[in-house]
């Protein structure tokens, strides 16, 4: 009886915890987004050395996303932009293509709202989970984040913008505003991994 009473006991310790622990951090019960840093802290322009930010699942990143790699190229696209949603495809390529040439890609999604709470709008994020599944991209999406707004969507007027850092988080070379054919991204990517 007592091994029974134990057994018991251990199973709603188990589901107690799993219960604690379902809405995750800043998460609340009904699986929304919250967004992850502080509305007060202001950010310097065009540098990523300091940032933090999370993917559409949640995931949380910071300024060590571009740790280990040379270069990185940055993304910033809308889900209503039909110049962004196209070229995504040759961005999963060239991902794929110069995986093991010390280049990543990130992708930033510029117009994913949130609400007087700090919490994403859930709408948004689905159609961006929508576009990132119909493109068959595989690589990192970041949602706006107070940093990273500070840091540059807040100065963003037209989507697709590309911007390239390097391991540090400095910018490397110009902005790119506009779409662009995996064979125009390739000269790019190697002109500016030629020079670090």
């Amino acid at each position: 009886m007592k091994k029974l009473i134990s057994i018991i006991l251990c199973a709603f310790l188990v589901l107690g915890c799993f219960a604690a622990c379902s809405g995750g951090g800043d998460t609340p019960g009904d699986g929304r987004l919250r967004v992850p840093d502080d509305p007060e802290k202001t950010y310097e322009i065009n540098s990523y050395k300091e940032f933090s930010a999370i993917d559409i699942s949640g995931k949380e990143y910071d300024q060590s996303i571009f740790k280990g790699k040379k270069l990185t190229m940055v993304n910033i696209w809308a889900t209503f932009c039909r110049p962004c949603i196209n070229e995504m495809p040759d961005l999963e390529a060239l991902s794929k293509e110069y995986d093991s040439k010390d280049f990543q890609i990130i992708g930033m999604i510029s117009d994913v709202d949130y609400d007087e709470e700090f919490y994403y709008d859930t709408a948004l994020i689905n159609k961006a989970l929508e576009v990132i599944e119909m493109t068959g991209v595989t690589y990192v999406n970041l949602l706006p984040s107070f940093s990273l707004i500070d840091i540059k969507l807040e100065n963003v007027y037209s989507v697709p913008e590309t911007i390239f850092v390097d391991e540090n988080g400095n910018q490397v070379g110009e902005s790119y505003i506009g779409s662009r054919s995996l064979e125009d991204w390739k000269a790019i990517v190697d002109s500016l991994l030629a020079t670090m």
